[in-house]
């Protein structure tokens, strides 16, 4: 088995969300308390601490993303005491307080059982429910863990039913933006021996409207939802 401890070097799917974080319609991010999502090696971390956070909780299911999360911090002369690591399954993380301002970017690769490895970097990359899991996940959490008039920025990947979570979020009330899209290649490479069995599955995903690709060539949707102020949507 491959080691379990390993943290996934940030994708181009991580950069574009970094990237539409500089765009005239995100949320300032001056004294706000951030929660990472899928935290990894803590790009969004140290971007949301280096750009006046005043707390940002980091949560991976990953036990290594801890460690490499806080070495980062502070490799980027931030103070680490801003910073919170918590390990911990999205489904079971509890928080004291609902946050301003939520950042993720899910796994969207499907699985299937002959190329899974069980490792720190397959959860990074590859998720159930064809490749939705952790989407799902966090459109059921949201309202636990963001607050009333807060933000959620979401690197969504076309290999994963944008409209899908389009839909469900702005039926509960959310006001939804597109940031930026960015087209980039299905990372095929990582999975070379298997190629041809996730390319198959996606096309049946594509067959029944879930995913969309061309080619190898898919799109991250840097997607931006507002959180109304109460249950009247003001």
């Amino acid at each position: 088995m491959e080691d379990p401890t390993e943290v996934l070097f940030p994708t181009d799917c991580g950069l574009s969300l970094l990237a539409a974080l500089d765009d005239d319609d995100a949320p300032g991010l001056n004294g706000i308390n951030a929660l990472d999502i899928g935290s990894g090696s803590g790009l969004y971390s140290v971007a949301l601490l280096a750009a006046g956070a005043e707390r940002v909780t980091a949560l991976d299911i990953n036990p290594a993303s801890a460690a490499q999360t806080a070495a980062n911090v502070r490799a980027n002369g931030l103070d680490a005491a801003r910073l919170t690591c918590v390990t911990s399954p999205l489904e079971e993380y509890t928080p004291d307080e609902r946050f301003d301002l939520v950042v993720t970017n899910p796994p969207h690769l499907p699985y299937d059982p002959s190329y899974a490895r069980g490792d720190g970097l397959e959860t990074a990359l590859v998720a159930h429910r064809g490749g939705r899991a952790v989407y799902d996940t966090v459109v059921d959490r949201m309202d636990t863990l963001l607050a009333p008039g807060g933000t959620l920025l979401m690197a969504h990947s076309s290999l994963a039913d944008v409209p899908r979570t389009v839909t469900q979020l702005t039926a509960r009330g959310y006001a939804t933006e597109t940031l930026a899209i960015f087209e980039m290649d299905i990372p095929l490479l990582a999975y070379a021996e298997h190629m041809e069995t996730m390319l198959a599955l996606l096309k049946e995903r594509r067959a029944t409207g879930r995913a969309e690709f061309d080619g190898s060539r898919f799109t991250v949707h840097a997607l931006m939802f507002r959180r109304p102020l109460s249950a009247d949507g003001r």
